[in-house]
């Protein structure tokens, strides 16, 4: 007799909440849900809840990337009169 071993399948969901993706992320599942907002970087389900997907993440993570190093440019140019 063979024995076939049956492996549960692996449960990976489309959409996840930000408490889950925060700490990947490294910040609070606050700052994530303020940044989905600010971005239009998320897709909401029912009752107007935050999820995220694997897409969303991806260009959330661009976008912080980019509104930080716009405040970065915006640091050096001072005025040296001021």
């Amino acid at each position: 007799m063979s024995s076939v071993t049956m492996q549960a399948p692996e449960t990976t969901a489309t959409f996840r909440t930000p408490e889950e993706v925060a700490p990947e992320l490294g910040m609070t599942k606050t700052e994530l849900r303020r940044y989905c907002r600010e971005s239009g970087h998320c897709t909401r389900l029912s009752k107007n809840r935050i999820m995220l997907h694997q897409d969303d993440i991806e260009k959330l993570i661009l976008w912080v990337r980019e509104r930080n190093a716009g405040a970065a440019e915006q640091e050096t140019e001072h005025d040296p009169f001021a």
